[in-house]
């Protein structure tokens, strides 16, 4: 059995893989709806750093976790796109929909990442939930870091480092991996995806936890975040 962390990056999604009980890891591309459609039969379990489960208005989980990272990171957590705006063609369309919806234009952040949002949206039923989980990484990295939250941004090298060293004691290989990796998948993907299957192993051991209490959405999908 096996348990995996899944980010999108430009290269498609990246799957951090642990084995268990041995916690042998390897990454990958991977196609991640497919596998949401026809679940691998040795995958006990999968964190998704994507937002899962879409309402006509502000998601707990998202206000939760902002103020559990506090300020500068809590900004990483950005409100999440209505459904029907992802239908848009362009930003002004979809942010246009989402203002109608919701009340609020949509987040530059959330449009950029609209496709990845609808393929999972269009992938994921509540079936699913029993083994596919949304996390958010910088709040995974608050818990591994004994509920801190990161100082410094992921995308600079300081802030790399930072979250190699939280990282490291749970994946020793995890340096190996940056040099390794497939192309087309960014350091910080890769570090996200981690910290994703650091939450998934704590949920195939029935550790993990919520930001908040679920909600639910028009898809009967439960609307929260694990850590």
């Amino acid at each position: 059995m096996f348990v995996a962390g899944a980010d999108g990056c430009p290269a498609g999604w990246v799957w951090f893989k642990v084995e268990l009980p041995s916690h042998v890891t390897s990454v990958e591309v991977v196609e991640l709806p497919g596998l949401l459609k026809n679940r691998p039969s040795d995958l006990a379990c999968v964190g998704i750093d994507i937002p899962i489960g879409l309402l006509d208005g502000t998601r707990a989980c998202d206000t939760a976790a902002r103020k559990l990272l506090g300020q500068p990171r809590g900004s990483s957590v950005f409100p999440a796109p209505c459904r029907s705006a992802l239908q848009a063609g362009t930003y002004e369309q979809a942010s246009a929909i989402n203002q109608q919806k919701t009340g609020r234009r949509l987040n530059r952040q959330a449009w950029g990442i609209a496709e990845k949002i609808k393929q999972v949206d269009d992938a994921i039923t509540p079936d699913c939930q029993q083994w596919a989980f949304e996390v958010h990484p910088e709040v995974c990295f608050w818990a591994l870091a004994g509920e801190r939250p990161m100082a410094l941004n992921k995308k600079s090298k300081v802030g790399v480092s930072e979250r190699v060293t939280v990282l490291t004691p749970v994946f020793p290989e995890i340096q190996r991996h940056f040099a390794n990796r497939p192309p087309h998948v960014g350091v910080d993907d890769l570090l996200d995806a981690a910290a994703a299957a650091w939450t998934a192993i704590r949920l195939s051991r029935g550790e993990a936890q919520r930001v908040c209490e679920p909600e639910c959405d028009d898809k009967g999908l439960e609307v929260t975040i694990w850590y």
